[in-house]
């Protein structure tokens, strides 16, 4: 039988999604869609801990994983990039027939990709006043 802990106690086999109560608790988190959620812990599961900036999630797939049309999936992604949970890096796009996913980043960890600090921008965003 395999050792799943190492000997500080941690696990070595599980991988897990962090949600900080501090980014549950934002104005911006609780005025998500339940499908914008979704599609941010999907996002979030991709994350590896060295591959922020290269998240590949096309709105297709988005809507499988998380029970949605691609074209809900498509508007909840520009929903999250509004509020400030996520940046597009590049855009998704057909090469000769071969579909290229878009890429993302997380704006509440480093970007891999450029070094970029996480901005966390969402911590900035306020509901529009009416």
């Amino acid at each position: 039988m395999p050792r799943r802990h190492n000997h500080t106690g941690r696990s070595t086999t599980e991988r897990f999604v962090s949600l900080p109560h501090w980014t549950l608790q934002s104005p911006a988190w609780r005025s998500l869609s339940t499908v914008a959620r979704s599609v941010f812990i999907e996002l979030a599961a991709i994350y590896n801990g060295s591959n922020n900036g290269s998240l590949a999630l096309s709105a297709r797939d988005a809507g499988e994983r998380t029970n949605c049309s691609k074209n809900t999936a498509a508007r909840v992604f520009d929903e999250l990039i509004q509020k400030g949970f996520i940046d597009r890096c590049s855009r998704g796009h057909f090469d000769r027939k071969t579909p290229h996913a878009a890429e993302y980043r997380l704006t509440m960890h480093r970007c891999d990709r450029t070094g970029e600090r996480s901005s966390k921008r969402f911590m900035n965003w306020h509901p529009d006043e009416p």
